[in-house]
């Protein structure tokens, strides 16, 4: 009898690949209370009322609001206790950026031994939606789109993580993970986007915000994201720079722009 070769071990990106290709049905619902915040915060006029009692039935969304209002940015010398109180502190547009971040970091998947990978996405996607908003302002874009967008445009990586969990090569250190997920985040991304019917521009970046292709909104926030790397002292000078030209903005400001950013809560 002809002894049966070995099977050849197939990379973390054959296995994201075969898996992305089977579609969304790897992802959960979107969670009632992120939903729920997501809604509220895609209205300018934000009810503080609705805010309150969402945050009465979700008790992580209510302590980040408290959070956020008695941190010293917000003047926070007087502890408060109440969510409503907190909502009057904190104003319409920080009350609507709070609850976008609450709804995102609870979609975010739990996967033990990525924990820090997934972290530090959510931590960067924060950084970069502030960015975003200053540079939506610049170029006259909807301060709201950007920020949001810049809030999700990494969150294909989470997803691609939770996929690599799963498999077996998940249980050894593949030097492969890393390179496949860069690669395949924007893809896993915008599905994901797609699937929980965030608006378009959200799903366009998530998905291009690497191959912007001269569209407005993933060239925007691939300079956000870039200015976010700089900050991180995970990316050069120079590629911001690049990065605020491509999308139409001024490269010696990029010292201005980064002192217009507060890189506290929320």
């Amino acid at each position: 009898m002809t002894p049966t070769a070995p099977t050849k071990a197939r990379s973390t990106r054959e296995l994201l690949l075969q898996d992305l290709a089977r579609g969304t049905s790897d992802l959960p619902a979107l969670a009632q209370g992120a939903a729920e915040a997501l809604r509220l915060a895609q209205n300018p006029a934000v009810d503080f009322a609705a805010v309150a009692a969402v945050a009465e039935a979700d008790p992580p969304l209510a302590a980040r609001l408290l959070s956020v209002a008695n941190s010293a940015v917000y003047g926070g010398r007087t502890p408060l206790s109440s969510v409503k109180r907190a909502l009057d502190r904190l104003g319409l547009q920080t009350t609507r950026d709070v609850l976008y971040q609450a709804a995102y970091a609870s979609m975010l998947v739990k996967v033990p031994r990525y924990r820090a990978l997934v972290e530090a996405s959510f931590h960067h996607g924060v950084r970069t939606a502030k960015l975003s908003r200053v540079l939506a302002k610049e170029r006259g874009l909807d301060e709201d789109v950007a920020f949001l967008s810049g809030l999700l445009h990494d969150v294909g990586r989470p997803r691609c993580w939770k996929l690599v969990a799963t498999r077996a090569a998940a249980e050894k250190d593949d030097p492969d993970a890393l390179a496949a997920v860069d690669e395949l985040h924007g893809r896993a991304g915008g599905e994901l986007a797609a699937a929980w019917r965030l608006p378009p521009e959200v799903i366009d970046v998530c998905h291009a915000h690497h191959q912007p292709e001269g569209r407005a909104f993933p060239l925007l926030i691939g300079a956000a994201d870039a200015l976010a790397h700089h900050l991180e002292t995970r990316g050069s000078s120079d590629e911001a720079r690049a990065a605020l030209t491509a999308a139409g903005l001024a490269a010696d400001r990029l010292e201005w722009l980064v002192s217009k950013i507060q890189l506290t809560s929320p």
